[in-house]
């Protein structure tokens, strides 16, 4: 378990840097959170939270996380997941397809211009 001291504010560059590195590293290892896609930002003296959760109770956990670290407005622009498995594609059966038939044709050369 991470512990990090709680950020009083965003005044300087690399507070802002440090305060979303550290709220970053948190939601990426909270127990829940482990399907989640989620960044962190600072913008205009708020915190900003962006990405994609696998459901409503980790989009609150992360946001739970991020207001109990600093003393700042959250804005939570996460969406829900609507399949379980952002990086699965479609699966194509092809237990019925025909089976090819013929030949296949030879790869051919490219030809040469002058």
């Amino acid at each position: 378990m991470l512990f990090l001291a709680k950020s009083p504010s965003l005044t300087t560059s690399s507070d802002r840097y440090a305060t979303c590195a550290a709220i970053r590293c948190l939601i990426a290892y909270a127990e829940g959170l482990e399907d989640c896609h989620i960044d962190v930002a600072a913008i205009e003296g708020a915190i900003v939270l962006s990405g994609v959760a696998s459901n409503d109770e980790a989009r609150q956990q992360a946001i739970a996380i991020a207001s109990g670290y600093v003393r700042t407005r959250i804005v939570s622009n996460i969406t829900l997941r609507a399949d379980r498995d952002p990086f699965s594609h479609p699966q194509i059966d092809l237990s019925n397809s025909p089976a090819p038939s013929g030949q296949t044709a030879a790869p051919k050369t490219p030809k040469e211009t002058s």
